[in-house]
């Protein structure tokens, strides 16, 4: 298995960011603006198919900053000073043409606000063990749809402390695999163990992406697998809905310090 560095991206403000608490459309948007073309409409296009399901197979995180306010009237976040991204994908092309895009650009944009790539750093980890303590820099979501009896549906969204939450990460994780190699997944019995170690009613986050109301989770894991399999989801993503933003991980030591 081929192991693609993550990126980490400092911009810089021109002037503060204000957007909306329920932002990940915006933050969608402007990842695939920075995306390489040719990959972008590849995975927007086609994908990796398992079954009747689509996969992205790349993943990046919410927007991050040691100065933010959120004003209760208006519902909006405001971004101060220093902004953080990161981009993880196992699409070999994916991140060394992203950053070499940012290296050369002088003009990105986000809502109305001009941002400049202030630096960019790789995290070049390849696990090595069966376990690590990851955190989650985007929120991690798990559902099931069920259907009424009079034929609606309703999505019911689990928390890390129901014990479904671990079978639907590994399901999740094997179709993935199976989506990308393009064959069955060889190992029966249980392949990966996900473990809450530090997450509290604080991590939970709702948000809403384009009238649809989703819950995922932030906080630490302890997640036990084999090093591929591990490293797999490092750049794939834990959980569903990776590719609007939702389940990045890294472990919480190769986090890059910051301001």
């Amino acid at each position: 298995m081929i192991i693609i560095p993550a990126i980490h991206i400092t911009f810089s403000l021109e002037k503060p960011l204000t957007v909306p608490v329920n932002y990940q459309h915006l933050l969608q948007a402007f990842v695939y603006k920075i995306l390489p073309q040719k990959e972008a409409t590849f995975l927007h296009e086609h994908g990796f198919q398992h079954q009747n399901r689509t996969y992205k197979l790349f993943v990046f995180s919410t927007l991050q900053s040691s100065n933010i306010t959120y004003d209760k009237e208006t519902k909006k976040l405001t971004f101060y000073d220093k902004l953080y991204l990161s981009i993880s994908s196992i699409i070999p092309d994916i991140v060394e043409k992203t950053a070499n895009f940012l290296l050369l650009s002088a003009d990105l944009e986000m809502n109305g606000v001009s941002l400049k790539v202030e630096s960019l750093e790789f995290d070049k980890l390849e696990v090595q063990d069966s376990e690590i303590v990851v955190r989650a820099l985007s929120p991690i979501t798990v559902y099931s749809t069920f259907e009424r009896r009079d034929g609606s549906k309703i999505t019911h969204f689990f928390s890390p402390f129901d014990k479904v939450f671990e079978h639907l990460l590994e399901e999740n994780f094997i179709r993935k695999y199976e989506a990308f190699y393009n064959k069955p997944f060889a190992e029966e019995g249980q392949v990966l163990s996900v473990e809450p170690i530090q997450v509290d009613s604080r991590d939970k986050v709702v948000t809403n992406y384009k009238s649809t109301w989703i819950t995922g989770w932030k906080g630490m894991y302890r997640l036990k697998a084999k090093p591929e399999y591990l490293s797999f989801l490092l750049n794939t993503g834990l959980g569903s809905k990776n590719s609007i933003g939702f389940g990045m991980i890294r472990p919480e030591s190769t986090l890059p310090k910051r301001d």
